[in-house]
């Protein structure tokens, strides 16, 4: 990497809202050969500012293998607002290099329209069958390294949602009880076709940290946890801010970053210039 690529990529790393400013002023073949070089949570960092569009683009126009491993740190809505941004072949392409079990918790999520639950919602990785003894459950629960586990579903042997109980309230229970004589029956569940205003505005989220999932045969199809929401609050602010014309607040640090800018600005540019200068001179 030059030293102009390396500084580049430090200031990724650094002051990622300011940098994608920036890298969109840039045709999203050159933007990509920056996040390519940068860590995948670096790259997730920038993207996250990124119009849908662009962000779509720069993923495209790097090597599937790298440009998996930056979709997998991608926010659940996120990752299905860009898949929507593709054709149906770089679509693919990129849903290859995933791991098989995002890979197809993607594909599950993807037919429902956006703006919707079902969009949002993420795999139910904390999900057990309810005759399984907390032993067992509690073995298989440990095995999981991705995802939140603060809830565990337990479901019946044809996937229909049954109980639920923490994680804590899981480990407590006897190891020799089956987890349909230690979970909570009563469940609150979300369908798949609200709107995420409906979702956002239930009242259930000042009990739950996340809300399942369930078609109309109550069969479990993903989480939704109180970060999306999070997320979701924060995108509508600030779209309603813009739409409403409230104006900018520019501090010191925001002025700093419009400086820092202009130099990463300068660094791409001259990066571009260094990689595709003719040897002829």
């Amino acid at each position: 990497m030059n030293p102009h690529s390396r500084l580049g990529a430090n200031f990724l790393r650094s002051h990622p809202a300011a940098a994608a400013r920036v890298l969109e002023d840039f045709p999203a073949d050159n933007a990509a050969q920056y996040l390519a070089v940068a860590s995948p949570l670096t790259a997730r960092d920038v993207i996250e500012h990124f119009t849908p569009g662009f962000a779509a683009s720069c993923l495209s126009a790097i090597e599937p293998q790298a440009a998996g491993q930056i979709f997998s740190q991608l926010p659940a809505d996120l990752q299905i607002m860009l898949l929507r941004q593709l054709d149906q072949l770089k679509r693919e392409s990129l849903l290859s290099a995933l791991r098989t079990d995002l890979a197809t918790s993607i594909r599950q999520r993807l037919p429902y329209p956006e703006g919707t639950a079902g969009a949002l919602m993420e795999a139910p990785l904390a999900s057990v069958q309810e005759e399984l003894t907390v032993r067992d459950a509690v073995k298989r629960i440990k095995r999981i390294r991705r995802g939140m586990k603060f809830y565990v579903y337990a479901a019946n042997a044809t996937g229909q949602l049954t109980g639920v109980m923490t994680l804590h309230e899981l480990i407590s229970a006897p190891s020799a009880a089956s987890i349909g004589e230690v979970m909570h029956r009563h469940i609150i569940s979300l369908s798949p076709a609200q709107s995420m205003l409906t979702v956002f505005n239930s009242p259930y989220w000042l009990e739950y940290h996340a809300l399942p999932v369930t078609d109309e045969n109550n069969i479990l199809l993903g989480v939704i946890p109180q970060k999306s929401m999070r997320r979701f609050q924060e995108t509508s602010f600030h779209a309603g801010a813009v739409s409403n014309g409230l104006g900018t607040f520019i501090t010191v640090g925001e002025l700093f970053a419009v400086t820092a800018g202009q130099l990463l600005a300068t660094l791409i540019a001259a990066g571009i210039a260094m990689t595709y200068r003719d040897p002829r001179g």
